[in-house]
């Protein structure tokens, strides 16, 4: 594509080898602000591609990366989603793009997209290297979800999130559908034939071996990754939600998104675009322009001269 170059890279993370693709401005002035970015619950990386080349486009560099045990990423049980190593991987990820020629290390955005947009929250507060963060139709909860009274879980994570010995804690393997395809067995996570939809034109635009069977690997811990209300409050880099009117996706609910967005404790941006949770990923539709110039505003406004 014209105006931008990019490569397959690799990178280290717990044990594991972890792949992706990094693009760049083909004419980037000095060094370039960078958005590592990693794919959602079941789906990968190549399901990113028209949005990493549309942000190398507007000058930005972008790490695109499959999360361990997904995609061209090594690890075992293939598509185990388990949280704290993905929220380790970005981690892993910043190490590595930090240290890549022509990359601004002082301008690292981190994106998230429905389930890894809480791990980009998390990541976002507890990894001072992180200098904004942008969630995608963001993971915050329902109306069932109750709010800390205190900081306690959140404090645990702070402290044990990066250092913390998984090896103690054997996770439990927990089968589930993403959608209501036949392949695969346990509870359906996203029901509708929008779900259904997505997947398959996924599937049919990229040739990445992706798969509607996932295994929640969950650790018991004091506290967890995927306790959707603490990151928010915690929060101190300019954030970005872009939130789906109408999404059909459980824990994405639009006034639970609210609640954790106005406990943001630092500059902030909503960007609310209309239809439904899987309309912002198909680049041929209004929603993903939508979002789209909404991400470039804010990352122009926050990496200022770009």
């Amino acid at each position: 594509m014209a105006g931008i170059t990019s490569e397959r890279v690799e990178f280290a993370s717990e044990g594991a080898t972890l792949r992706g693709r990094l693009y760049r401005p083909s004419d980037p002035s000095g060094t370039a602000p960078v958005v590592v970015m990693a794919h959602g619950f079941s789906v990968l990386a190549d399901w990113l591609t028209d949005l990493a080349r549309d942000y190398a486009e507007a000058g930005f560099a972008v790490l695109v990366f499959d999360h361990r045990n997904f995609g061209r990423s090594d690890g075992e049980p293939r598509f185990g989603f388990d949280n704290l190593l993905q929220l380790r991987g970005y981690r892993d990820a910043i190490s590595f793009v930090g240290e890549q020629p022509g990359i601004d290390e002082k301008k690292i955005c981190v994106f998230g997209q429905s389930a890894s947009s809480l791990t980009a929250q998390f990541i976002g507060a507890l990894d001072a290297r992180v200098s904004a963060v942008i969630c995608h139709t963001p993971v915050c909860g329902n109306r069932a979800t109750k709010f800390d009274e205190n900081d306690e879980k959140f404090e645990w994570l702070r402290e044990n999130w990066s250092s913390l010995n998984l090896a103690e804690y054997e996770p439990r393997k927990l089968p589930v559908r993403f959608c209501r395809l036949h392949e695969g067995e346990g509870q359906v996570v996203v029901e509708g034939g929008k779900a259904v939809g997505y997947a398959t034109n996924m599937k049919r635009k990229y040739s990445s071996d992706w798969s509607n069977q996932v295994f929640i690997l969950q650790r018991k811990l004091p506290a967890q990754v995927n306790e959707q209300r603490l990151p928010a409050k915690h929060l101190k880099v300019p954030t970005l939600f872009v939130i789906a009117k109408d999404d059909e996706v459980p824990m994405c609910e639009m006034a639970t998104n609210r609640r954790c967005f106005d406990l943001i404790d630092a500059p902030k941006e909503m960007v609310v675009v209309e239809e439904g949770h899987f309309d912002l990923a198909d680049n041929d539709r209004e929603p993903y322009r939508e979002a789209l110039a909404g991400d470039l505003k804010f990352l122009r406004r926050v990496f200022a001269g770009n």
